[in-house]
């Protein structure tokens, strides 16, 4: 008689987690599937075959996630269970933007696993909590775990030690991406000695993905005849194995193959080599860094072959790409705000209720205590979220505003060179005027696109440095303030003149103000060259007036700047604060930043954006009757405090 299996055991989910620490992810698939198809009532093996479909980017089904959720709040389940369940809902709230409680879940799964002396389990959990940091960019936070999980792990697998190599290679890889020369060099040293060490049959996958990331890493560093070495090995490891599986990673082989291309002079080849990499990338799980790369490589070959258009053309293309990955972080970091408020709000709800139950009025004060106290870690921990997410946001958006005009400008030079090369040449034998001068148009008109990129970035940077909120603003002085409002005014008499366009004041006379006297100007200037960019409507003049009293009835002073431009619609506006705000492109995306930052931090005082009447803006600012706030010390706390 056949006995009948009931439940899956420690060690037939622990062969599921070797096989994928091994990156033979299509074996692990295939494992987890069999369990469940051995243990159809399992819902632990349907747990886990959810968990790394997640990880290879297949949907899971609703029912079984609400499942998993409700078991979170299951205090009898088995220890090991529960971290098992724990990494599955963390996969899963890393998708929906819940970063910290992803990392929660992760690191008491890593606690639970080590407790019971689970190690295949613990490795599993650090390499998914690793993996996470890396994904969000937390470089430093990767850093500092990364010696503490290498004393605890290193040794008790061999797939355990590569991904670990492998975490610290990813790391060096970001921070090289970020402009640090000497990241690029660490990143090779670490791939170039896990190639070597990986040559066990078991990491042959393992070895293919890192020669391919060693290879793409040499070709970026310079080192191009080991690029080229390595793409040939990597030809005779592919032999045999399902091409489909790995399709990103051919990707940025010809990815690597076109650099090669380039850095020879092999335009042609390093043209259909992108083209290549571009359709498989496109068949693959989409990358916005490869796909970002293959599009500057693209830019590039054009821009060298003559072909200025197309270059301009993938330069779009790139900028598009940029432009969504900063829609995806800004939505994905909203939604997990409002979920993590959510839950804020339904914890201290069930704890209310809960407690006025079970205890009795002489355990009520101790209660409220406790209350009180889980209530404030909860804000901190969303004051953390925050912050991180909009200095993450700030410094990707500073990196992707200067990137495309600066990139654009050295592909020019490029085109440039070689357009000059090639006049010199065709100088050496007689040539018509015509095509001398087609040559010197084409140019003029590379000259013309360096010199407007180039502007662009110094604007981009002079913005980003007045974040800083220089000494000299946060310094207190006492002045009369109409008066002052007047030369403020005055002080831009020729950028006025040039608009055709004079400011009607409407200002209050004898108040005295006690306060960051040169903050507000500078909030002024922002404020009156914004009004100027939408002082003439259809040719004619529109007008811009500033207005300054009292704030009746309450205390306070009110200063206005009111334009008959086109306005902002009520979206535009509840975004208008926001560092990169997709829909405000002036100043760099920095302008209302700065105005908000040094208002409402330094003066603490308010600014609003109203709709004008009949048309327009109007910026509000309400000061107090004197005195300033206390200062900020640096970029990321001023904007984490208002964001």
């Amino acid at each position: 008689m056949t006995s009948v299996r009931t439940d899956v055991s420690d060690a037939e989910v622990d062969g599921v987690y070797t096989a994928a620490g091994s990156y033979r992810m299509s074996e692990a698939l295939q494992l987890s599937r069999a369990l469940v198809g051995s243990y159809p009532d399992s819902q632990r093996c349907k747990f886990l075959q959810s968990w790394l479909g997640l990880r290879l980017g297949e949907p899971a089904a609703p029912e079984l996630l609400q499942q998993a959720e409700a078991l979170e709040q299951d205090l009898t389940l088995d220890p090991m269970q529960r971290a098992e369940l724990l990494l599955l809902l963390a996969v899963r709230r890393m998708a929906q933007g819940l970063t910290l409680t992803a990392l929660k879940n992760e690191g008491e799964a890593l606690a639970l696993f080590e407790h019971a002396g689970r190690k295949v389990g613990e490795c599993m959990a650090a390499w998914q909590m690793l993996v996470h940091l890396i994904s969000i960019g937390d470089l430093d936070e990767v850093e500092r775990l990364q010696p503490l999980l290498e004393r605890r792990l290193l040794g008790r697998y061999d797939w355990a030690d590569a991904v670990l190599a492998v975490s610290r290679a990813s790391a060096a890889y970001g921070r090289a991406e970020a402009g640090d020369k000497n990241s690029r060099s660490t990143c090779i040293a670490i791939y170039r000695d896990l190639y070597e060490r990986s040559k066990l049959p078991a990491l042959c996958e393992f070895r293919r993905m890192v020669g391919t990331n060693l290879a793409v890493n040499c070709a970026l560093g310079g080192e191009f005849e080991l690029a080229q070495q390595l793409l040939s090995e990597l030809e005779l490891l592919d032999a045999g194995v399902n091409q489909v599986a790995v399709i990103t990673m051919h990707a940025w082989r010809a990815y690597t193959h076109a650099l090669v291309g380039l850095r020879d002079g092999h335009l042609d080849l390093a043209a259909v080599e992108l083209t290549r990499a571009l359709q498989l990338e496109n068949r693959g799980q989409r990358g916005a860094n490869l796909q970002s790369k293959i599009l500057e490589a693209q830019a590039e070959c054009a821009f060298r072959q003559g072909r200025i258009e197309d270059g301009r053309t993938a330069l779009q293309e790139r900028q598009k790409v940029q432009d969504d990955v900063l829609r995806q972080l800004r939505a994905k970091h909203n939604a997990g705000m409002e979920a993590l408020l959510r839950e804020a709000q339904l914890a201290t709800e069930l704890r209310a209720r809960n407690a006025d139950l079970r205890l009795a009025y002489d355990e009520m004060e101790q209660r409220v205590r406790e209350r009180s106290a889980e209530l404030a870690e909860a804000q901190q921990a969303l004051h953390r979220h925050a912050q991180r997410g909009v200095v993450s946001k700030l410094l990707i958006g500073v990196a992707h505003q200067l990137n495309t005009p600066l990139g654009t400008a050295g592909l020019t030079v490029s085109a440039l060179r070689d357009q000059l090369q090639g006049l010199l040449s065709q100088l050496q034998s007689p040539m018509r005027k015509q095509d001398l001068l087609a040559s010197v148009e084409q140019m003029d008109d590379a000259a013309a696109l360096i010199e407007t990129n180039l502007l662009r970035s110094r604007s981009l940077l002079s913005r980003f440095s007045e974040l800083g909120l220089h000494e000299q603003l946060h310094q207190s002085r006492r002045v009369q303030l109409a008066p002052w409002l007047r030369e403020q005014v005055e002080a831009l008499q020729q950028e006025w003149q040039a608009v055709g366009v004079q400011p009607v004041l409407q200002l209050e006379e004898g108040i005295e103000w006690l306060g960051a006297v040169d903050a507000l100007g500078h909030v002024l200037q922002h404020l009156f060259r914004n009004a100027m960019r939408f002082a003439r409507v259809d040719g004619r003049a529109a007008p811009v007036s500033l207005v300054f009293q009292r704030l009746l009835p309450g205390p306070g002073l009110c200063i206005e700047v009111k334009d008959q431009g086109p306005g902002m619609s009520e979206s535009r506006r509840a975004h208008a604060f926001e560092p990169f705000a997709e829909q405000l492109v002036t100043e760099g995306g920095l302008g209302l930043v700065l105005v908000r930052n040094l208002v409402e931090g330094l003066m603490r005082g308010q600014v609003e954006l109203r709709a004008n009447q009949p048309q327009g803006l109007c910026v509000r600012i309400t000061l107090p009757e004197s005195g300033t706030g206390s200062l900020y010390q640096s970029v990321g706390q001023a904007l984490s405090g208002r964001a």
